[in-house]
Order: structure tokens, then C-alpha cells, then sequence
């Protein structure tokens, strides 16, 4: 009767495991995919602010294509800086990297508190295969 109590509580905690490491590799695939786009969003916003930097200079001439915002010796408006680094940084999302952001706090949560679990559960694993073993060692179930 022990024996199949042992064993039943370490199947059960095998099947945690199973379930909770598909659940952190679940995690951390989204927070990859996530860390990638705001790493982009992160780069373009330097970007974006560095054209803006340039637009408040009064030694940059501020020329896109055949358009031209600023020569030098001016200094343009915060409209028309940020209509240029819009104009200059074309990928740039603020919303989308705000929202990028929020993502990946809660993806590094998730995939934390799975990794957690998964030491828990491994921690438990073994002194539950060496109960059940004993168990059934007692019982003369195994050789």
C-alpha cells in the first residue's frame, strides 16, 4: 500500500515536471521572440533621438532625400525635430516599444517562476524515487 502511495506521488510529481517544463520552454520562446523586437525598437529609438539631438544643433544641416528641414545655424521647433527623426527613423514605434516592454516583464516573470517550480519539483524528485524504491524493496516487489 505504501509502495503505490511513493510511487503515485512521484508520477505525479514526473507529470509536474513535464507540464511545468513545457510551460517554461513556452515562457521563454515568447521572451526570445519579444527580446528580439524590443532589442530592434530599442535601437531604433537611439536613432530616433540622435536625429532629434541633430535637429536642436545649430552646426548639422538637417536634409532627407531632397527635403530639407533645417540649415545650419538654426534651430527647429519640436515639431518640426520630432517631424524629423519621424521622417529620418521611419520603423520607430514608441507605443509598440512601451507595449514591448511591458511583455517582457511579464514573460521574465512567467519563465522565473517556471524555472522556480522545475528546481522545486527536481529537488523533490529524487527522495521520492528513493522512497518508492524502498518501498518496494520492502515489499519485495523488486529484486
Amino acid at each position: 500500500m505504501t509502495t503505490a502511495a511513493s510511487l503515485a506521488h512521484l508520477l505525479g510529481i514526473q507529470s509536474d515536471i513535464t507540464f511545468y517544463t513545457q510551460q517554461q520552454v513556452y515562457w521563454s520562446n515568447l521572451y526570445e521572440s519579444n527580446m528580439a523586437k524590443l532589442s530592434e525598437q530599442q535601437k531604433l529609438e537611439e536613432k530616433w533621438t540622435q536625429a532629434y539631438d541633430d535637429a536642436q544643433d545649430y552646426d548639422k544641416t538637417c536634409k532627407i532625400g531632397n527635403t530639407v528641414y533645417k540649415n545650419k545655424d538654426e534651430v527647429l521647433s519640436d515639431a518640426m525635430a520630432e517631424a524629423y527623426a519621424d521622417a529620418k527613423v521611419t520603423h520607430y514605434n514608441e507605443e509598440l516599444m512601451l507595449d514591448l516592454e511591458e511583455k517582457d516583464m511579464l514573460y521574465d516573470t512567467m519563465q522565473t517562476m517556471y524555472n522556480t517550480m522545475l528546481e522545486e519539483l527536481r529537488a523533490q524528485e529524487d527522495p521520492a524515487k528513493q522512497l518508492t524504491s524502498n518501498n518496494a524493496q520492502n515489499t519485495h516487489l523488486l529484486q
